[in-house]
């Protein structure tokens, strides 16, 4: 239906007007037409106005160059448009600065319009986002008809609203608004909204209808803040696991979520409106992406376009949009959910620090692989499919076995598990044993290098059973096991190679075995070393004592020696002579034994011999020597009688000693004594006396005591004898008698023999 729309005269700048510049070109064809009408539009201020005042500085704008070609002219004016008449409906300028006249006519069109629109003159968004805005624009926008006598002080609002109106729609037309309306950069180019001079009567309103639309648009088309408008640009968002299903929550900072309702293109979806947050769950992962969408159902108006068929701000007429009933208007925005494969995460640690190179075998779900640590003791496997899988450690024989651990790898998530290594260890006891029963309190010393290539340093002490324990000692073969601070009364004890295995017990043993020590006791005559006389080294008494005690006695041998048996080390040992031996004084000296224990190191020890120097019993013989007949009268001495006296078991003088021997020479008085001789039986031998007298037998003088001097008082009678004289012949040899011969005796040494009382024998 085509209607036809009368042009009204106006007074001054009503009979011809323009709105805007026209530009150079032609416009683009592109359109079927529906109906037709004719085009009116009202410019600013009337007469009466407050503010009737036409410059570019208050009602109207200098010339103006815009986003993607489109532009516009000077103006003093202030022009609103409308269809039918001069108080018609409103409608809005699409092509900035493309002429309109009135009475023109044009074509409308549904929204199909914008099925056709060239996209080249808006590089901001698509045509149909275009129609979509435009129609939230005029939903928010003014609606109604205008009118000729609207003034500034009396319908400044339906001027403004209308007015602001305009501005966004031509924003939204040359690029100036996004899809989500938002305000874009113009490049250096002129913002549409500084057509409205500061100066401009009603820029304040106009400011305050253009933020109000601004923000009912922006929040009509506003969805939660973590979605997007289009699928292509929706981000994808990792579904995790609590331990009972799947779950996503999100936080919407626009805080529009109750106005919307949710979906999933998969079914096993559930989801929570709380507040500003959205819960997503599902029990089952899904195998692929799941797109969710959330809807919000409103409505906008419906755009109506009156075009003269060419579009493009090089040609044609003005074209403008009108509303129409409301449309629906359905908001729609969408996220994207995923599980993914899951991971495993192996983490290692260990006693000894020893972490990278472990080996771990994991099997589940068609995977059965060994891996290895690196060096933060670390293995993270990815792209494994959600399932339970086992992890089994590689056995090493420093370390105590693992058990395998199960692993539940969920989508989206990484399993950790964890493995801490334990160092093999074993128990070693040391039995104490010790000739003297002391077992307590004895400190043992293990140390070595265990098979984990740590050290071991340990210490334990006996208890009162003798028993030290080291307990939980890393394993390992030839540690060395000594006693330490061994008492000096004991031999120190070898030390031991000892091995250590794992959840076992190492059993030692240690015997404190006491120093001892013997000694030998050498009797010697303290003159001539061996014995003198009839004395013997030989059965001497002697005792060895501890301190004051009596432990032991010994008789000394042949040698005038003996040996003791062994005794524990000590240093209060000594040796006393108790009995002499034949001959012998006894000595009184005490003799220490050097038997310190600090001086031996093993078991059986010989002390420093001891000779024992002995003093031998000496006494001596006196002599008096007379010479009568034994009546009884004054004696006579004597002197010069000669004694030879010696120990007559040397057999004779000469094979004496000279200590064992002497010579007696009597004096004047017939005295004579012998110098101090050795104990022994001594034979006494006269050796000469005076002529005619008789010598003594030999007599046998026993010295028995030591200091003794044994005396004898001799008397030799003179010694008489008769002559024979038988005379034979010198020829025949026989007997001549011869009877009355008379003979002389003489003495040998040719001294005539006499008689008693002078007279001469014959």
């Amino acid at each position: 239906m085509k209607k036809k729309i009368f042009k009204r005269g106006m007074a001054g700048l009503l009979a011809v007007l323009t709105a805007f510049t026209t530009l150079i070109g032609m416009g683009t064809t592109a359109f079927a037409a529906s109906e037709t009408a004719e085009s009116y539009m009202v410019s600013y201020p009337r007469d009466g106005d407050a503010v009737q005042v036409y410059d570019q500085s208050t009602w109207g704008h200098s010339a103006k160059t815009y986003m993607n070609g489109w532009g516009t002219g000077v103006s003093n004016v202030t022009t609103i448009h409308c269809m039918d008449s001069y108080d018609g409906k409103v409608c809005y300028c699409i092509e900035p600065g493309v002429t309109r006249n009135v009475g023109d006519t044009y074509s409308g069109f549904g929204e199909n319009f914008w099925d056709n629109y060239p996209s080249q003159y808006n590089n901001t968004i698509e045509p149909d986002d275009i129609k979509v805005l435009l129609g939230r624009i005029m939903q928010y926008g003014y609606q109604g008809n205008i009118s000729t006598s609207w003034k500034s002080q009396t319908n400044g609002d339906e001027m403004a609203h209308a007015i602001a109106t305009q501005l966004l729609v031509w924003e939204t037309v040359i690029g100036e608004r996004d899809a989500d309306f938002n305000h874009v950069s113009t490049g250096g180019k002129d913002a549409v909204k500084s057509v409205i001079s500061a100066n401009h009567p009603l820029k304040s309103k106009i400011d305050s209808y253009y933020n109000s639309i601004v923000s009912s648009v922006q929040s009509h088309v506003e969805y939660p803040s973590f979605m997007s408008k289009s699928t292509g640009k929706a981000t994808t968002i990792e579904l995790e696991w609590d331990g009972s299903k799947y779950v996503a929550e999100l936080t919407d900072t626009n805080n529009v979520l109750s106005k919307f309702t949710f979906s999933a293109s998969a079914t096993g979806f559930k989801f929570s409106v709380s507040g500003n947050k959205l819960t997503i769950t599902t029990d089952n992962a899904p195998t692929g992406d799941v797109t969710i969408t959330a809807s919000r159902s409103v409505a906008r108006c419906g755009v109506l376009v009156w075009t003269d068929n060419k579009y493009g701000p090089n040609g044609g007429i003005q074209d403008t949009v009108a509303y129409t009933a409301s449309v629906s208007d359905p908001v729609k925005a969408f996220i994207k959910l995923k599980v993914s494969y899951g991971s495993a995460k192996i983490i290692k640690t260990s006693e000894d620090g020893k972490v990278d190179g472990i080996k771990f075998t994991v099997v589940g779900d068609g995977v059965n692989q060994t891996f290895t640590t690196n060096s933060k003791g670390e293995i993270q496997i990815d792209n494994l499919m959600p399932g339970t899988y086992t992890v089994t450690e590689q056995t090493y024989d420093k370390y105590v076995p693992q058990e395998t651990h199960r692993v539940t790898v969920l989508a989206g998530q990484t399993a950790t598990v964890s493995f801490n290594n334990i160092l093999r260890r074993g128990d070693l006891t040391v039995t104490k044993t010790s000739e003297d029963g002391l077992v307590e309190g004895v400190k043992f010393h293990l140390y070595g290098t265990s098979i984990s290539g740590l050290a071991v340093d340990e210490f334990a002490v006996t208890n009162n059973k003798g028993v030290a324990t080291f307990k939980d000692v890393l394993i390992g073969s030839g540690y060395t096991l000594e006693e330490v601070d061994t008492a000096i009364r004991y031999v120190v004890p070898a030390s031991q190679s000892a091995a250590v295995e794992w959840n076992s017990v190492t059993n030692k043993s240690f015997s404190n075995i006491l120093k001892k020590f013997n000694v030998t006791v050498t009797k010697s005559n303290c003159k001539t070393g061996t014995a003198q006389g009839d004395a013997s080294l030989a059965g001497a008494t002697y005792g060895i004592y501890k301190g004051d005690q009596l432990v032991d006695t010994y008789v000394t041998d042949k040698d005038g020696q003996f040996t003791t048996s062994y005794y524990v080390c000590g240093d209060d040992w000594s040796i006393k002579e108790i009995e002499p031996s034949e001959g012998y004084l006894l000595d009184n000296a005490t003799y220490h034994v050097s038997a310190g224990a600090k001086l031996y190191t093993v078991e059986r020890n010989s002390a420093p011999a001891i000779d024992v120097t002995e003093q031998v019993q000496k006494g001596n013989i006196a002599i008096i020597k007379h010479t009568d007949d034994g009546e009884t009268k004054i004696e006579t001495p004597e002197e010069g009688s000669v004694f030879a006296i010696y120990l007559k078991s040397s057999g004779s003088f000469d094979a004496a000693k000279d200590t064992e021997r002497d010579y007696l020479t009597c004096d004047e008085n017939g005295f004579a004594q012998s110098k101090d001789m050795p104990y022994g039986v001594y034979t006494v031998h006269q050796v000469s006396g005076w002529e005619g007298r008789e010598l003594m037998p030999d007599f046998d003088v026993f010295i028995a005591k030591d200091g003794e001097t044994y005396r004898y008082l001799i008397n030799n009678a003179n010694f008489e004898s008769f002559i024979k004289v038988i005379k034979v012949d010198a020829e025949s040899g026989k007997t001549i008698p011869y009877a009355g011969a008379g003979f002389q005796i003489y003495r040998p040494d040719g001294n005539l023999l006499f008689l008693k009382g002078g007279d001469s024998f014959e």
